[in-house]
């Protein structure tokens, strides 16, 4: 867990990750075109980020303790309009009964809390990425989702941690029959984000027939020495309880 004293800034272990882990206020922090900073008056404080996409300026109630940044499920910006996570790549041929295991990348939004454990509270949500949106199923029944074009690799690929995250993704293909799998569908409450050396996720897919399939996100993480990160789904105590898994019923591939 990393560790300091006021004024100075929580490091996470890794210096190209920085902008991630606990801050104690006051204190100022850039990486990669980030700029964070929370300067003190009296009993309140000022934070303010700037970034190349965009600049916030909010007033805390609070002039002692710490925000915790790190990456949080990808789907809050330019403001919450969905549930669900897409990612679209190109189409994989699948042998019956067989499974493989590829490597996808996704955007990287970061959160911003005050508070600890059950108690945090978002203060800002801010990317690198543009976000993207479309359409998975029918116009009368289909989902709003989060779109994420990306390639597909056999092996993780480097990334720049602060715009982009690995999500390694297991298929298993249950039917008799060749499937061409190009789309995967995830339900965001069940998103699960580690960070260290990298941001990435793990998860699941069960593919039914060439239309029907399932997935599900892992809850460990995808290597050792990994930290979860705080979630924003938890923190809004939402009355809709958290899905484990989807079910992709508009087909798995285009």
């Amino acid at each position: 867990m990393p560790t300091g004293t006021r004024g100075q800034l929580y490091l996470s272990p890794a210096p190209h990750l920085s902008v991630f882990g606990r801050y104690p206020i006051p204190f100022k922090v850039e990486e990669s075109g980030i700029r964070i900073s929370v300067e003190t008056s009296g009993t309140f404080s000022t934070y303010v980020r700037q970034t190349p996409t965009g600049r916030a300026e909010k007033k805390l109630g609070f002039a002692d303790g710490d925000l915790l940044v790190n990456p949080v499920e990808p789907v809050h910006l330019p403001q919450e309009v969905t549930g669900m996570v897409e990612f679209h790549f190109l189409p994989i041929a699948i042998r019956p009964l067989s499974e493989i295991r590829v490597h996808l990348l996704f955007p990287v939004e970061i959160g911003v809390f005050s508070g600890t454990e059950d108690t945090y509270a978002l203060v800002d949500v801010f990317s690198l990425a543009r976000p993207k949106y479309s359409l998975y199923g029918t116009p009368e029944r289909g989902v709003i989702t989060r779109h994420i074009e990306t390639e597909v690799y056999g092996d993780v690929p480097p990334t720049r941690p602060l715009h982009e995250g690995v999500f390694s993704l297991t298929i298993n293909n249950t039917s008799r029959d060749w499937v061409w799998v190009s789309r995967a569908v995830f339900e965001s409450s069940s998103l699960r984000i580690f960070w260290g050396t990298r941001v990435a996720m793990s998860g699941e897919m069960m593919v039914f027939s060439r239309q029907v399939g399932e997935t599900w996100v892992n809850k460990m993480p995808p290597e050792d020495g990994m930290t979860e990160a705080v979630r924003v789904y938890p923190t809004r105590k939402s009355l809709i309880p958290e899905k484990p898994s989807y079910l992709m019923e508009y087909g798995v591939g285009d």
